[in-house]
């Protein structure tokens, strides 16, 4: 399973929220959750956590590249 979630991040084009990585591997999100949290504490992942960062009131949010999935919480590959 964990190869599988790594695949999908090595070729994404985008940053991808809990829920979007869920229906494309069709894994219960609560469970994708925690190994995702683990991916980013060994530094295999980096979180984008639009609550956490003045995306939420940058006027470009509607065209940014990064927040695709609207403001939910993404993650993407770490070179």
């Amino acid at each position: 399973m964990l190869k599988e979630i790594m695949a999908e991040f090595r070729t994404a084009r985008a940053p991808m929220c809990v829920d979007e990585l869920s229906r494309t591997l069709e894994i219960d999100a609560s469970a994708l959750e925690g190994i995702l949290d683990t991916l980013v504490q060994r530094g295999r992942l980096n979180v984008i956590d639009p609550a956490n960062y003045t995306c939420v009131t940058c006027p470009a949010k509607g065209g940014c590249v990064i927040l695709t999935n609207g403001l939910q919480k993404s993650y993407v590959f770490r070179d």
